[in-house]
């Protein structure tokens, strides 16, 4: 019998709650941002869209960054679930509470989100570990 026992790393399901929530905020922080900046323009609606889908994007990849860093392995799939995740709560929340109707971008923006939380994922879990 061996001395040593192989642990394994338990999946802890509160990197994707984390990484979520993160992702969210950054999502509303960069939007807010965005609408002072707007404010002093006058924007057409296609450049409020772009905007919108420049910030989910940039909340995507910070969500699939901080999950996939957290987990150190799988980060194409961690940041893509991220993604999935974060679109998911963005347009029920935006069906819900401004009565938004989904249009044909949706899908769209659902790829977008995927491909950003994916990049993220590969970057964080291939950021070196800090050592202190």
């Amino acid at each position: 019998m061996s001395r040593y026992v192989r642990r394994t790393k338990r999946e802890n399901s509160s990197y994707l709650f984390i990484s979520v929530s993160a992702g969210i905020a950054v999502i509303l922080i960069v939007l807010f941002c965005f609408s002072v900046i707007l404010s002093k323009v006058n924007a057409s609606n296609i450049v409020l869209n772009i905007a919108a889908t420049v910030s989910l994007c940039i909340g995507g990849y910070v969500g699939g960054y901080i999950c996939a860093r957290k987990g150190r392995r799988n980060g194409l799939i961690r940041g893509a679930i991220c993604g999935i995740v974060i679109f998911s709560v963005v347009m029920l929340s935006g069906v819900l509470f401004a009565k938004a109707v989904l249009s044909l971008s949706a899908g769209g923006k659902l790829i977008l989100t995927m491909l950003c939380g994916g990049v993220g994922g590969i970057i964080g879990v291939n950021t070196k570990k800090r050592r202190y």
